[in-house]
């Protein structure tokens, strides 16, 4: 549980479009974060996608330090989400970043660890799958 799987990751246009148009959606800066109830089951209760911007970040060490550390923080706190996720269902996450500061690991998992809860409480009432 400890781990972040390949398959934890939103990798298909289709989903991610789909996940564009979703109704669900907050900021718990430095995050915005967009959720919806996927249409594809998967292995695992969420799929997560990270987004950080050129604009803001014109250097890709820093992009990709942002979503390192957004990733480790998810993968520290995931089970405050998986605990609220009813059995058969997939959740699609998508983390835009909208600082213009590298924030510290501390911040970032402060953030999601609230941002997750929130999302955890928002999808618990679920309809269980047959």
């Amino acid at each position: 549980m400890n781990t972040l799987h390949k398959s934890e990751r939103l990798t298909n246009k289709t989903l991610f479009e789909e996940l564009l148009s979703s109704d669900f959606s907050f900021i718990q800066y430095p995050f915005r974060m967009v959720a919806k109830e996927s249409s594809h089951s998967g292995d695992y209760p969420a799929r997560i996608a990270i987004s950080v911007g050129k604009k803001k970040f014109k250097h890709a060490v820093d992009r990709n330090r942002l979503k390192r550390l957004t990733r480790e923080a998810f993968r520290c706190n995931k089970s405050l989400l998986y605990e609220g996720i009813a059995p058969g269902h997939t959740i699609d996450i998508l983390f835009i970043y909208l600082d213009n500061r590298i924030a510290t690991f501390s911040k970032v998992e402060k953030a999601l660890q609230s941002a997750l809860t929130k999302t955890a409480l928002h999808f618990s009432n679920l309809p269980a799958h047959e």
